[in-house]
């Protein structure tokens, strides 16, 4: 029995501290066909490291062997060893069979290195050479990744959609109607779509049809793909946020609150839906929900300061101003619509000087263009006696609303 053959004995014996021992023994004995056979194997069976040194001694013994050379570069590549594969590729030359290979490996390794343009010219050489449908391809996901649509749209429309579904399991069709809508010509993405859709099931593309049929209006028809991917992949990941947001479209608020709980019941962490969920929860008059939701999303880090001002707006429709100060402690950044609440609350209070405090620090914020910001700012000034403050903001908010009579005939008097 060789060393080589001993590997596999033990390997599938689980004895792996005796099959490094053989395989040091194999390595440095056995014969270039049954290492290349161990090679092979050994990375069949996921021990990449392992078949990784089998395949040096390989290229060490047999430099001009290009196959090894191109699995070996693979490997370095898979390793993040970018230098290590680049140095291996670069030595087939031109005459040799494997160089088109290599070439479209070394486009990967750029690639993947964002140097896009010395990828594109690597793979326009290998166009030269060849009429495979795979360089083609190659050149198309480079167009498609760097998010040059058109040239990717133009590359993916050479090729056959089953030949290249068969050699790389990604729909043509896919790629030409993803970019369509990336462009915003949604009528040619949805075309293209449904035609992958008709000839490969992708969860992916439901969704994706799911998508622009919604943000073309078309709500109906997004629930219906939207029910289609419930259905068939209630597991994919982030579609109960668009699903709900469809169903509220059509005014089915019930339906929408049960997809956003269920949502919720697989990733409870997600903010974005847990504020929605709140906000189908106040549609339907479930104050006690609406603000439940709002209170376990004050413990998750993402959006924390956006829940603050959502509980903020909630309590001010309960006028609940105490309720409202109480979460001014809670901010951790500025913001200055919850800020804004803050010191309404104060007022409502009569706590007028904390609440003028907040109201001057945020007039220096975005909200000096916010034309119900500059009157309610300007009321606040003119209750406190700050009569040509409160001029200056009724007369930033008249440029903004020229036709408010009343407000300009308040200027007049002051």
């Amino acid at each position: 029995m060789t060393h080589s053959e001993k590997v596999v004995d033990l390997l599938h014996a689980g004895q792996f501290d005796e099959m490094e021992t053989e395989l040091a023994k194999a390595i440095e004995t056995d014969g270039l066909d049954l290492l290349t056979d161990l090679a092979e194997y050994l990375s069949m069976m996921g021990f990449m490291a392992e078949s990784r040194q089998v395949y040096e001694k390989i290229a060490a013994k047999d430099a001009n062997n290009t196959d090894i050379l191109l699995n070996l570069a693979e490997m370095k590549f898979d390793d993040g060893d970018l230098d290590g594969a680049l140095e291996l590729l670069y030595k087939i030359e031109a005459t040799d069979d494997n160089y088109v290979a290599a070439l479209v490996m070394i486009a990967d390794l750029y690639q993947a290195d964002g140097v896009w343009e010395a990828a594109l010219e690597k793979l326009l050489e290998a166009a030269s050479l060849t009429d495979s449908p795979l360089v083609t391809f190659a050149i198309g996901e480079l167009y498609y990744n760097q998010g040059k649509w058109r040239e990717a749209i133009s590359h993916f429309a050479k090729l056959s959609q089953r030949q290249i579904l068969e050699l790389t399991k990604i729909s043509t069709y896919q790629r030409i109607g993803t970019a369509y809508a990336s462009l915003g010509e949604f009528e040619n993405a949805t075309k293209f779509l449904e035609k992958s859709l008709e000839i490969d099931h992708d969860d992916n593309v439901l969704f994706e049809l799911a998508q622009i049929n919604f943000a073309t209006g078309e709500a109906t028809r997004a629930i219906d793909y939207f029910k289609q991917l419930d259905a068939l992949a209630p597991d994919f990941d982030g579609y109960a946020y668009p699903y709900a947001q469809a169903l509220i479209e059509e005014n089915d608020f019930e339906a929408a609150f049960t997809v956003a709980k269920d949502g919720l019941s697989k990733n409870p962490t997600d903010v974005p839906l847990i504020h929605l969920t709140s906000r189908i929860a106040y549609a339907l008059h479930d104050l006690e929900g609406a603000e439940k939701y709002l209170t376990q999303a004050l413990d998750l880090p993402d959006l924390h300061d956006e829940t603050v001002f959502l509980l903020s707006n909630l309590y001010m429709e309960q006028e609940d101003f105490e309720a409202v100060i109480g979460l001014e402690s809670l901010l951790d950044e500025e913001h200055v619509l919850a800020q804004w609440n803050i010191a309404k609350a104060y007022r409502e209070l009569d706590q007028d000087e904390k609440s003028l405090t907040i109201y001057d620090e945020i007039s220096q914020s975005v909200l000096i263009d916010n034309p119900e910001f500059l009157l309610d700012y300007a009321q606040m000034l003119i209750r406190n006696g700050r009569t040509a403050d409160a001029k200056t903001s009724l007369s930033k908010y008249l440029s903004l609303v020229p036709d408010d009579d009343n407000s300009q005939a308040l200027f007049n008097e002051l």
